[in-house]
């Protein structure tokens, strides 16, 4: 009888140091688990408005572009007489409130660069990969987060733009336009998909790229800004062959803001096209290169 009673406690203790084992293994897996796409998304919107910068460049981004859209109208309205008749011909209710985007997508294109270089400038970008070594799972949730960043602020001041304006022109009795037209509808749309995330993704990618601040805001509105600012002193054959395949003239294309007897100018199909191959083109190329450098 005393056989059973002394083997029994051997066996349960067997049992115990079994499972305190195995508990102490799982512990030590779930510590070192990598997080996931999810969890590494939350983290980079944390880190996006946690950051006092974010919020002033998105508020100067919207205000200023509704400000000066409203200024502009305003102007439009007061000189509008004493314009010439081909002027006066050219007004178009639905394009001119978009003036004041020129704000928003320099600042969009300072957040963006911003939102990755700020991380190697603090040597941040290394602690991260530390925590999440998947670079590419860091480099997809981060672009996520800026690129949805972006469309909300080209919603609220594209949808501004427009909406200020239209009471100004209807007040010095110009021609005004609804959102429902079929022009602002489409100008709306390209603006916010199309020049929201140009201005975002591409930049972005350069800030990969380039790693420092200065570099990529310069190279970024270089790339960005000069082909449609300095292309009419260019060479036909370079508009044509060359500067209309860039993602802002072919969503220029797209918007409306090219006209169709313009050397740069791209028809629908094609200007899609374009712009979607840019739109994966500078991202597969920055997280290929970050996947293959030191940090």
């Amino acid at each position: 009888m005393t056989a059973p009673t002394a083997s029994t406690p051997g066996v349960i203790s067997t049992t115990e140091s079994s499972f305190g084992v195995t508990t102490q293994s799982a512990r030590s897996n779930s510590a070192n688990a990598v997080p996931g796409f999810q969890a590494t998304q939350q983290s980079e919107w944390t880190k996006l408005r946690s950051v006092r910068s974010t919020w002033i460049i998105v508020s100067l981004a919207i205000g200023l572009s509704i400000a000066f859209s409203a200024v502009i109208a305003l102007v439009t309205g007061l000189t509008f007489d004493s314009w010439g008749s081909d002027g006066q011909a050219a007004f178009d209710p639905v394009l001119t409130p978009m003036s004041g985007w020129l704000f928003g997508i320099v600042l969009l294109t300072v957040l963006s660069v911003t939102s990755v270089t700020s991380e190697y400038s603090s040597r941040m970008i290394r602690t991260t990969f530390i925590v999440k070594p998947r670079r590419m799972q860091v480099f997809a949730a981060k672009a996520s987060v800026v690129a949805m960043f972006g469309l909300a602020i080209s919603v609220i001041t594209t949808l501004g733009m427009f909406l200020i304006s239209q009471p100004i022109y209807r007040y010095y009795g110009l021609a005004t336009a609804g959102i429902t037209d079929s022009a602002a509808i489409r100008l709306l749309i390209v603006t916010v998909l199309g020049q929201g995330l140009i201005y975002t993704l591409v930049p972005f990618s350069f800030a990969w790229l380039l790693r420092g601040t200065a570099s990529a805001i310069t190279v970024s509105i270089g790339f960005l800004f000069l082909p449609w600012t300095l292309g009419a002193i260019v060479p036909a054959w370079v508009q044509h062959n060359l500067l209309r395949y860039l993602p802002d003239m072919a969503a220029n294309s797209l918007s409306g803001l090219t006209k169709t007897d313009a050397t740069t100018y791209l028809s629908q199909t094609p200007a899609i096209i374009v712009i979607a191959i840019w739109l994966a083109a500078m991202p597969l190329l920055a997280a290929v290169i970050l996947n293959r450098r030191d940090v």
